[in-house]
């Protein structure tokens, strides 16, 4: 049987954060979050993800993701040079097979979505 669950805005703190692996050579604080929804086939995941401010690769290779920037801003560089800077209350659509480098100008905190299928 679904359930309804709400996580309402004052008790993003008390959720399970976990620290994100960081890639080899990240000098950054590590980033934490936390899923919130799972389906049974484990291809659609929401959750919440929060960081320091930071530089990197966007690895997408086998996800689509959509992001709602809750907190900070950020600039993401296409790898043919285009330029989105995106902050609070912006969506951030990147379909799998995205190129382009996350650099985040100050701690940022997003609400998240990824499937992984076509």
């Amino acid at each position: 049987m679904a359930v309804v669950r709400v996580v309402k805005a004052g008790e993003h703190d008390a959720l399970a954060w976990q620290e994100v692996p960081r890639p080899s050579g990240d000098e950054a604080p590590p980033g934490e979050e936390v899923a919130t929804f799972r389906s049974a086939d484990g291809r659609f995941v929401t959750g919440f993800w929060r960081r320091a401010p930071e530089e990197g690769r966007m690895g997408l290779d086998d996800y689509h993701e959509v992001a709602l920037i809750l907190e900070g801003e950020v600039e993401v560089t296409e790898d043919d040079g285009t330029v989105h800077r995106v902050g609070p209350g912006d969506l951030l659509i990147t379909p799998r097979g995205t190129a382009a480098t996350w650099r985040s100008l100050s701690p940022v905190k997003k609400v998240w979505a990824i499937y992984k299928g076509d």
